[in-house]
């Protein structure tokens, strides 16, 4: 599919015709070893297909701050979560494409402007339908001008201008697909029992090229937002492209007084915990000597008691908070066969967790639990692309997550492999996540009682699971232990510690 030969309002015409779009098999064997990653981190791409289209119209870039906000005021809706001061933002955004926003929220401005969003194969085929490995051929990075930031802020996303060819350039008009934002598609797959919605593209905090390939894609949930997510719109060629409004923020925030803020260091201390709900199993981590941002910890998050879920991620459980301080946190949950009681202390640059299982039955038990260590929050250890997360192998040798399949047939929201990768005798589980700049970690492990470990992340939160099995006696107590570290230093300073808490 070829160049654009009409356009109007923004938008351009993709003649109708045959384009081919997705990957082999081969292909994406070939790709990742390339690109030095596990063939399954490709699944979402579509099957390698030729496919016939409609014409069809595509927004020439993704929708801009400027025209999302005239949306937000008519519709009465909020905006994405960094815009300050309600429907605010710096004046020097406005063109720049809107980010933050959810696939519910693409969908409903798509609704508005008389628009909808396009499919992955549509997609595609505006991209170019050539077969190549980028829209622009197989070369990396080709034209393209990446931003390259070392210390991101999620107050003030480092998105550029649309309508220059920096950000992606392709012979239909289509511009800024590369380097931009992830741009929500009209394409879904039910996962989980909830809706799971396509993103396309990469953004301006992208730097794998794997992701920056036209057939390249992600699902995630979609009510999910992030500072990286934004859209584009399509329409049936049947119909006229129609005037999109623009508005402009009545008292924008300066941008400098934004980066001035996101660039203060701030105070150093010991970390902290903080319960977050008297009736639910979260709470609040802040390192202060890792920077301002916070993390989640939904501990458990599952329980699975005699091989079978006893507690699933989105089930409530009489909870009974017993301790909540900066130190120290603890609460009680009974179940029929068994109560848990979960300890939390924190230390200098640690959080450790124990969870003590008591069995109320005359039978041995298994026990395991799940706790959601999220890092989504914190974009100097945020890494969507796992890029730099490494798995603690049976050797004892860090090795980088992507090399590792993602199990079973599973959307590429989570990322979790069959153990046995991981060598034989496994006696720990460990993940961990160096900083972008290279001058800290953040990592959570188990090792020594019981068995069938295993380390699980989540891609597009980057949140880490490290779990085990372990025997409870019938009648009896076993605790387990799981640390949460926070520490100046490289994945080596690390291990040390990690075998010297574990007694390795």
């Amino acid at each position: 599919m070829m160049a654009a030969v009409k356009e109007g309002n923004g938008m351009v015409l993709i003649p109708a015709g045959e384009v081919v779009v997705g990957t082999t098999p081969e292909a994406r064997a070939e790709l990742a070893e390339r690109f030095a990653c596990h063939p399954t981190w490709l699944n979402d791409d579509l099957p390698r297909e030729r496919v016939k289209l409609d014409a069809f119209w595509m927004d020439r870039s993704p929708v801009t701050n400027a025209q999302y906000l005239a949306f937000c005021q008519a519709a009465g809706r909020s905006g994405p979560a960094w815009w300050r001061d309600a429907l605010s933002f710096p004046v020097e955004y406005a063109d720049h494409p809107v980010v933050g926003v959810s696939g519910l929220d693409a969908r409903a401005y798509a609704e508005w402007a008389g628009k909808r969003l396009p499919t992955a194969e549509e997609w595609e085929a505006a991209l170019g339908g050539s077969g190549t490995v980028f829209p622009w051929g197989d070369a990396w990075p080709g034209p393209l001008k990446l931003a390259r930031i070392e210390r991101p802020s999620w107050a003030l996303p480092a998105t550029r201008p649309v309508g220059t060819e920096e950000c992606g350039s392709a012979p239909s008009g289509m511009r800024d697909f590369a380097g931009q934002c992830l741009e929500w598609a009209g394409s879904f797959a039910p996962h989980h029992t909830i809706q799971f919605q396509l993103l396309k593209g990469a953004s301006w905090f992208h730097e794998d090229p794997v992701n920056f390939r036209t057939a390249s894609g992600c699902y995630a949930f979609e009510q999910w937002s992030s500072a990286l997510t934004g859209f584009r719109c399509a329409l049936d060629a049947k119909s006229s492209p129609p005037q999109v409004g623009s508005a402009l923020p009545d008292a924008p925030p300066p941008a400098e007084r934004l980066r001035a803020a996101a660039a203060e260091v701030p105070p150093t201390g010991p970390v902290t915990i903080e319960v977050n709900s008297s009736t639910w199993r979260s709470l609040t981590i802040n390192a202060p000597a890792l920077g301002a941002p916070t993390m989640k910890l939904t501990a458990p998050e599952g329980i699975h008691w005699n091989g079978q879920g006893a507690l699933t991620w989105n089930s409530r459980a009489e909870i009974t908070w017993t301790e909540s301080s900066p130190a120290r946190a603890a609460y009680t949950m009974p179940f029929p066969e068994f109560v848990l009681h979960a300890e939390f202390i924190a230390g200098d640059d640690t959080v450790e967790q124990r969870f003590t299982a008591v069995n109320g039955t005359d039978k041995p038990a298994t026990f395991r639990t799940s706790s959601c260590f999220n890092l989504q929050a914190h974009p100097l250890f945020y890494d969507c692309e796992q890029l730099r997360t490494q798995v603690l192998d049976a050797e004892g040798k860090l090795v980088p997550m992507r090399r590792f399949s993602r199990r079973g047939d599973c959307v590429r929201w989570i990322t979790g492999m069959d153990p046995a990768e991981l060598g034989a005798d496994l006696r720990w589980a460990l993940l961990a996540v160096p900083s972008r700049d290279g001058g800290a970690v953040i990592a959570t492990g188990r090792a020594g009682e019981g068995h069938a470990f295993s380390a699980v992340t989540n891609s597009l939160f980057t949140c880490l699971h490290t779990d085990n099995i372990v025997e409870v006696p019938a009648k009896g107590r076993t605790t387990t232990r799981q640390i949460f570290y926070f520490l100046k230093g490289d994945p080596a300073a690390l291990l040390k510690r990690f075998r010297d808490d574990f007694g390795l």
